[in-house]
């Protein structure tokens, strides 16, 4: 069986969005200096990935930055990497209600829309099927919806040594409980970490 792997970025309280007042899916707004570090973690959280999974504003925000990741000041050989798989690999876009005619991204493969209700339901058939691991990016209430279906296998989270006084939370509006396990916990320089939990059988 496929896996689902919740990939995203936090605060040390557990927000993961921007303020409200501005783009609530750009997390750059309060990650702290020196996130480079934990970028060769994020290029092996791909190892057998090959299905990107998006809820629809963080998809909007990322098409505007890494079809172009080749154009960033300064990238760095691994965010090249990173971004060779963000692009080529296949996308999957939970879009609400309406599917909008085109979910281009820069001049690569568009993603296929998952639009209206019944997306867990199709997703939880998607794991079933053939294939390697599915891996969210941002898109928490995604992440929420799919934690609420019992469809997240993993969670791998990089928590930034700050505290924020407004945006989002990850685990709020959650059904139940959820135990996790703990697989792995990675430090880095900058005074991030990245926590592994699995969800417990």
């Amino acid at each position: 069986m496929r896996r689902i792997i919740v990939s995203i970025h936090s605060t040390a309280n557990n927000i993961v969005t921007g303020p409200p007042s501005g783009d609530d899916t750009d997390f750059m707004q309060w990650a702290h200096p020196g996130i480079e570090d934990s970028l060769d973690a994020l290029l092996a959280s791909f190892d057998g990935v090959d299905t990107i999974l998006f809820g629809r504003g963080t998809y909007q925000d990322l098409e505007r930055k890494w079809p172009n990741v080749k154009e960033w000041p300064d990238v760095s050989e691994v965010a090249l990497r990173i971004g060779h798989l963000v692009n080529t690999l296949p996308k999957l876009v939970a879009t609400g209600a309406t599917a909008p005619e085109s979910l281009r991204w820069g001049a690569h493969e568009p993603a296929t829309p998952f639009p209206g209700p019944g997306v867990e339901g199709r997703l939880k058939a998607l794991k079933e099927g053939e294939g390697g691991d599915i891996i969210t990016f941002g898109s928490p209430k995604l992440v929420q919806s799919l934690a609420n279906a019992g469809l997240v296998d993993e969670y791998r989270i990089l928590i930034h040594p700050v505290i924020m006084n407004e945006g989002g939370l990850l685990f709020e509006n959650l059904n139940g409980r959820t135990d996790l396990r703990l697989v792995n916990v990675e430090t880095f320089q900058g005074g991030a970490m990245m926590i592994t939990y699995a969800t417990a059988l």
